[in-house]
């Protein structure tokens, strides 16, 4: 990767950024938090933490950032209904349903009928909050005949997991020179980025850092089993995808990116004893909280990868934070056992 170079400079970047329409949600920019008892713990390297769960609005979390791209189309085409269905112990349900507060707008949350749906806690407590019209499913089709409905009865549905999709990315490019401004203030130069890896944080920090011809390794660890060739595949989908819009002479393979789903384990949303032993350790050495759903299992395998000795005290790896501490009070007895 040494050899990368730039195809746009900070400047330029900011200013393809600045041609799409965007909300104004977020406090910007999150801190860059420092960890050196966690460091020391771990015996290096230096490890700094930025700080998405501090966006703001509803808790905040990476979302928070993405939606000021992703839902900009909403406002701006007259939708009435913002919809999210997933977890009931959904991050992106409750910062719809908080957004959708803030816009005047409805919010429908419909949720799946799982182990954390009762009793009421965490994100679907703030679901309810949030004033979201809050459906608890056992399958999808039972999702597709609510949103039928709304459309029957002459609502503007707005997805915002399918709307807006790769838009999503784009705001982490955003994301990423902002991180990179906070750095090069410091005069630090990570090694690596670790970010838990749905999809659009990992593909829009992957492409701010190919922009700029910086080589870094970002990696992404899923909070779901997932074959992690496949999964480098569908990122580099995106990442080609966000690229377009951007207007960057940009390709994107499956081998430029780095993903990990064996961190996971057996399940999305089942709490492993390494995510359970990262979130004690960052609690106890920093005071900071992780979630046990995307952020936990996320630092386990950052935690891993350090105890493997691939990185040495003298380097530098950030973690970025991308939010959900709000589901951990659902999560008490598997945390505490």
């Amino acid at each position: 990767m040494s050899d990368l170079k730039p195809v746009a400079t900070v400047d330029e970047l900011r200013t393809r950024l600045g041609r799409f329409s965007r909300l104004s949600l977020a406090d910007l920019p999150t801190p860059l938090l420092d960890c050196p008892r966690l460091s020391e713990a771990l015996g290096g390297p230096r490890i700094l933490v930025k700080r998405e769960d501090q966006t703001g609005m509803a808790f905040g979390g990476n979302k928070v950032r993405e939606f000021e791209y992703s839902v900009a189309p909403a406002v701006e085409e007259g939708y009435d209904v913002l919809l999210h269905g997933a977890a009931s112990q959904s991050n992106q349900s409750r910062l719809t349903a908080a957004l959708a507060a803030r816009l005047g707008l409805k919010s429908v949350m419909v949720g799946r009928k799982d182990a954390q749906s009762e009793p009421v806690n965490g994100n679907l407590l703030l679901a309810h909050l949030f004033g979201a019209e809050v459906h608890l499913v056992e399958g999808p089709e039972e999702k597709e005949a609510v949103i039928e409905r709304l459309k029957a009865e002459g609502h503007r549905v707005y997805n915002t997991s399918s709307d807006g999709y790769y838009l999503r990315g784009v705001s982490y490019v955003d994301g990423f020179l902002e991180l990179w401004g906070q750095l090069r203030e410091r005069g630090i130069r990570p090694d690596a980025l670790y970010v838990c890896s749905g999809l659009h944080t990992h593909v829009g920090l992957a492409v701010g850092a190919r922009a700029l011809g910086i080589p870094m390794r970002v990696v992404g660890v899923s909070p779901s089993p997932r074959d992690n060739a496949t999964s480098n595949a569908g990122l580099a989908g995106a990442a080609n995808e966000v690229a377009g819009l951007l207007g960057l002479k940009l390709s994107f393979s499956a081998e430029d990116f780095e993903s990990y789903g064996e961190y996971a384990g057996e399940a999305y949303g089942v709490v492993t004893p390494e995510s359970r032993e990262a979130l004690v350790l960052a609690a106890r050495t920093e005071g900071l909280v992780l979630d046990p759903v995307y952020t936990g299992k996320a630092f386990s395998g950052m935690i891993d990868h350090i105890r493997k000795g691939q990185f040495t005290k003298d380097q530098a790896v950030v973690f970025v934070h991308t939010g959900g501490t709000p589901a951990l009070f659902a999560y008490a007895d598997e945390v505490l056992s």
